[in-house]
């Protein structure tokens, strides 16, 4: 059996340190885990799997249901099923499927394109590529016995709530993001305590069972890593990459000829031509996305110019029928009465208005709720908050009373 490269990925440099461990089988008890830099751990790759398991502060993990079988439909459906749960555009977001459950979800783990862009190119420069990305959130212990596993490291608290669940966050939130997922304190916490790790877990109040490791906290990891209850990150475009490129390198002489008797061919006029339809094809295109992204209720496009103006004149009497005006003034009379917050996109539709925002932590949120709960006239509602290592994703809902 091939031996396999087990790394834990912390920096975005080759000199950024890194924990690796090599096991020739799945890991087990013997595997010990080394610190090295990352080009020194790299140095070891040739003729190994590679598998990468990456900060779970960076990846969210959620479901779908989608009315799909196909797992590949799934993962083009999911973008479009999660967006009202997302703050981020789902443009610059990478999905990745865990495999289907009895009730027909499927779990799924969501990353900014750019983190992933970052991570590969740390190998692309080695002239490597993992054969896998993990989120280190799915190493976690986990059972069925109301217990959640936790990693808790100085600068970050990692909570596995489920099988293909989880989140991270800074250890001062820990607290109000246990309050979030389970308000009820019905679920226990096994915490994974690295060497020399002191903290106090009582203020808690649930039930905690200590597991300090008795080396690294990444050989830990890896004994409780299980690959049926994984997401492999490298799915969609991230898995076809590679293979596209081997397939390409053996026809690019033959394509490079085919395209200079191409050029010959298409001349003049003609090339005029094709330009300009191309462009008016893409710029048609582009005012359809625009109008939907503004009018997402109109989901079929006949007539774009009379269906703009329609939209139009509804807004201009919006003031008097409900339309989105108080509720903008509303937004910015609370934005600048709380700073902190800042506003990213806002959308009008079925009466309400829906804001995509970013700060710095969670107590802007929170003096935000304070200042709207002393209006009778609008009522807020926060469908989601994340944090990430860029702040604090925030989507609202804001309606009348």
């Amino acid at each position: 059996m091939r031996e396999t490269l087990y790394l834990r990925l912390r920096g975005n440099t080759p000199e950024a340190a890194v924990t690796y461990a090599l096991a020739a089988g799945a890991p087990g008890p013997a595997t010990r885990a080394v610190s090295a830099t990352l080009e020194q751990a790299l140095a070891l790759a040739a003729g190994r799997r590679l598998v990468v398991f990456v900060p779970g502060m960076d990846v969210r993990l959620t479901s779908v249901t989608v009315a799909a079988r196909q797992a590949q439909k799934v993962l083009q459906a999911a973008p479009y099923a999660l967006e009202e749960q997302l703050a981020e555009d789902v443009d610059t977001l990478h999905f990745a499927l865990g495999p289907r459950q009895a009730n027909g979800s499927h779990p799924v783990a969501v990353v900014a394109r750019t983190r992933m862009d970052e991570w590969l190119q740390l190998f692309r420069e080695s002239g490597l590529r993992p054969d896998a990305l993990v989120p280190e959130t799915l190493c976690l212990p986990w059972d069925d016995n109301h217990r959640w596993g936790m990693l808790a490291e100085d600068n970050l608290s990692t909570v596995r709530t489920g099988p293909f669940g989880g989140f991270a966050c800074a250890p001062e939130d820990l607290e109000s993001y246990l309050q979030l997922s389970d308000p009820d304190g019905r679920f226990g916490l096994r915490i994974v305590l690295p060497r020399d790790f002191a903290a106090d877990f009582t203020r808690l109040n649930r039930q905690s069972e200590l597991l300090p490791a008795q080396g690294d906290v990444f050989e830990t990891l890896l004994q409780q890593w299980a690959p049926e209850r994984s997401i492999n990150l490298l799915q969609g475009a991230y898995s076809q990459r590679e293979d596209l490129n081997k397939l390409w390198l053996p026809w690019r002489a033959a394509a490079a000829t085919a395209a200079v008797w191409v050029l010959f061919a298409l001349v003049g006029e003609g090339l005029a031509a094709m330009r300009l339809g191309q462009e008016l094809r893409a710029q048609e295109q582009r005012n359809v996305q625009r109008f939907q992204s503004l009018f997402p209720a109109e989901t079929k496009i006949v007539d774009l110019a009379a269906q703009a103006e329609r939209q139009y004149a509804a807004l201009k009497g919006g003031a008097q029928a409900g339309g989105p005006l108080p509720l903008l003034e509303g937004a910015a009379r609370a934005l600048t009465a709380n700073p902190g917050l800042t506003l990213q996109s806002a959308q009008f539709r079925d009466g309400a208005l829906f804001l995509s925002l970013t700060g710095s932590d969670l107590q802007a949120l929170e003096s935000l709720r304070g200042w709207f709960a002393g209006r009778h006239d609008l009522a807020l509602e926060v469908q989601s908050a994340n944090a990430g290592s860029e702040g604090v994703q925030i989507r609202l809902k804001l309606s009348r009373a």
